[in-house]
């Protein structure tokens, strides 16, 4: 059935309309865009069908029959970039940031006219506009729906309100850690300063002992004694393995001296009988040249003589061994004194060097301390505002009044007076 141009006319503009009603409009047509913003734009287009039985019906047919239609290659929900356009297809990037949805509408019915050379119905609604973020001294910070009208205390209130005494919550925290790591670097620099008083007193220098001088500066005498005494345990029980060592060598030096001796002496015998062998060796052979023994005697003689001889030599060579390994462990006994002096010495450069970072630390720590005992008086809450635009970030100081635009970055501070605490500086002592 062909329906006449006044119905159809009627039926185009009904459906138009329920597309503009359909869409949402969270922003009036006078608001700015802004990047982020998402959009629902919707094409219609017009067509003109013939009727061709216009000339039956009479005057009341129309010979052409208008239809309204969506494009839905062109319709649907597009965002505003980065760069403020939005890119439609068949149209290109169209700018919308910075512009009303009016302008932009013009904007797509120019571009749709110039593309197809006709014009069409053009759609445009805001469904999501760019979110408003919070941060700085707030319960909740985060980002949170734009409203239109919206304000900063408002958004603060979104973020859950200011967070009370949130600076002085930071500066406890932070005091508290600082005290723990001041606490840790005086436990090890007392710890330090005992042993270097214990290894002195083992080194037996004598006179005065700087690094108990120093100990008793820096903690209370109860807590000094039970430190020397933690510290003295441990360098006697040194001391004592030290001794031990030392009596094995000194014992393998005497033992080797009482070897060697002892040698010596039975060598001095041997020598002795062997002198004694020699002198019976030339009567027995004057005997033998005047024909009194017999030349077998001799040769015995002789071969006993030879025997002694080659032991003799024995003895010679063991104790020569014997004197070498006197000499061996005597030496090794020297330089275990001197290995084991060195080894104090580097201890105690050692702990001069740890000793010397500890008092730096604490130093250091006294600064941290005393920064973060500043400002204890009333906080007051100051407003800033990032917030992007053409030139690119820009930050302006708010009142909780101002308005707020999509986008926004609501930066949320609290100042206080200053001041210092004296109590805090009493602690970090």
């Amino acid at each position: 059935m062909i329906v006449s141009r006044t119905k159809q006319l009627a039926l185009g503009a009904l459906g138009f309309a329920a597309a503009l009603v359909a869409i949402p409009a969270s922003a009036g047509d006078g608001a700015m865009l802004r990047i982020g913003d998402k959009l629902k734009i919707t094409v219609f287009e017009t067509m003109d069908i013939p009727n061709p039985g216009a000339g039956e019906k009479g005057a009341e047919a129309a010979a052409v029959t208008q239809a309204f239609y969506q494009r839905i290659d062109l319709s649907g929900e597009y965002q505003v970039e980065p760069g403020g356009m939005i890119a439609i297809p068949l149209f290109g990037a169209i700018q919308a940031s910075g512009k009303t949805l009016e302008a932009v509408r013009s904007d797509l019915g120019a571009a749709f006219e110039k593309t197809f050379g006709r014009r069409g119905g053009i759609t445009v609604g805001v469904t999501q506009r760019a979110p408003v973020f919070v941060a700085g001294a707030v319960r909740a910070p985060g980002a949170f729906p734009y409203t239109s009208g919206m304000i900063v205390i408002q958004a603060v209130a979104l973020a859950g309100g200011l967070e009370k005494d949130s600076v002085n919550a930071a500066q406890a925290v932070e005091v508290m850690r600082e005290f723990e790591r001041r606490a840790a670097i005086r436990d090890r620099l007392k710890n330090a300063l005992a042993r270097k008083a214990a290894l002195l007193d083992r080194q037996g220098n004598g006179g005065a002992n700087p690094a108990l001088g120093r100990l008793l500066a820096l903690a209370p005498d109860g807590e000094v004694s039970t430190l020397l005494a933690a510290a003295g345990k441990v360098a006697r029980l040194e001391a004592d393995l030290s001794a031990r060592e030392d009596g094995t060598r000194r014992n393998a030096v005497e033992a080797a001296a009482t070897e060697a001796e002892l040698l010596r002496k039975r060598h001095a015998a041997f020598v002795a009988q062997l002198n004694a062998r020699g002198e019976r060796l030339k009567m027995m052979e004057a005997l033998y040249a005047r024909q009194m023994v017999e030349s077998e005697r001799v040769a015995d003689i002789r071969r006993d003589f030879i025997d002694m001889e080659a032991r003799k030599r024995e003895f010679e060579v063991g104790v020569m061994q014997a004197e070498f390994r006197q000499g061996v462990a005597k030496d090794a006994t020297d330089q275990a004194s001197v290995r084991q002096k060195l080894s104090l010495e580097k201890e105690v450069a050692v702990l001069d060097v740890e000793i010397a970072a500890a008092e730096q630390s604490l130093a250091t720590s006294l600064n941290v301390v005393a920064t973060f005992g500043i400002g204890l008086g009333d906080a007051t809450t100051q407003y800033q505002i990032v917030r992007m635009g053409p030139a690119g970030a820009q930050i302006v100081t708010a009142e909780e009044t101002d308005s707020l635009e999509p986008g926004d970055v609501v930066k949320v501070m609290t100042a206080r007076s200053t001041g210092k605490s004296e109590r805090i500086k009493a602690a970090a002592r």
